[in-house]
């Protein structure tokens, strides 16, 4: 796993000598083991390390437990903490937003604000990232939606983003790391939620290793966008007239349409 990392880490330049990485740490399995690789790679790869936690508001007491045990984490793995709390409830309902969109929304505001010109790392996987191509085919997307998640946006790096929840227990059962489950991850309220307790554990009935198999297909409909993005800079320079285009006719009509 860790030369997984280490792999899309360098391809992506995720961790840069002398930078300041801070891990975005729930208490979840994915974050716990980020935290985890990031805290063996830092003196390896010397970069520095510090974790964020932001508290929701929306369990009561377990959000309070999440804290504690995130808190406890970093005390004993000697990581500095940030803890930033912020009520998700009360924002979702101002601007008319999901629960889900208004803590995404919140979440990385917090990181934003404390990241001190540094990255943030955030733990989503290629599980995460297959239920996110799922999601933008249900909703209707067009070959961006179908790349996923970024491995790197801005200053957000993720370095698990091919690494399966499957290798991630692994790691945690062989290196005795204990995590928590956030209850709203077990019931079926969220969309997300949805598409992994039900669509994917179908298509794993077709294809057992369909996790697996998905970070190469999107790995290639990443790198084919990318070349479609290429193109489309290079006919927007040479076809720009004022406000307008001259000479579209000429290329092939997916870049038209791009």
């Amino acid at each position: 796993m860790l030369e997984k990392i280490i792999r899309l880490s360098s391809q992506y330049s995720m961790l840069k000598p002398k930078s300041t990485i801070t891990v975005g740490l729930s208490g979840g399995a994915d974050s716990v083991c980020l935290t985890s690789v990031l805290k063996t790679l830092s003196s390896q790869l010397d970069f520095s390390l510090r974790a964020i936690h932001v508290n929701h508001n929306l369990r009561g007491e377990e959000s309070l437990r999440d804290l504690n045990f995130c808190s406890q984490l970093c005390k004993k793995m000697n990581i500095p903490f940030i803890a930033v709390s912020c009520n998700v409830k009360n924002y979702a309902d101002e601007k008319h937003l999901s629960v889900e969109e208004a803590a995404r929304i919140l979440r990385y505001k917090a990181f934003a604000d404390n990241s001190d010109n540094g990255f943030i790392a955030t733990a989503h996987n290629a599980n995460d990232n297959l239920e996110t191509v799922i999601h933008n085919l249900t909703r209707g997307s067009a070959i961006k939606g179908l790349c996923g998640i970024p491995p790197v946006r801005d200053n957000i790096i993720r370095p698990l983003l091919e690494v399966t929840r499957s290798e991630i227990e692994n790691y945690l059962a062989t290196n005795s790391l204990s995590y928590i489950t956030d209850s709203t991850n077990l019931c079926d309220d969220y969309t997300r939620n949805k598409i992994r307790h039900n669509v994917i554990p179908l298509l794993e009935q077709i294809n057992s290793s369909v996790v697996k198999t998905s970070i190469n297909s999107i790995c290639a409909v990443r790198l084919e966008n990318s070349f479609i993005d290429e193109e489309v800079s290079k006919v927007i320079n040479d076809c720009s007239r004022n406000n307008g285009f001259v000479g579209l006719k000429n290329y092939h009509k997916a870049i038209r349409q791009r």
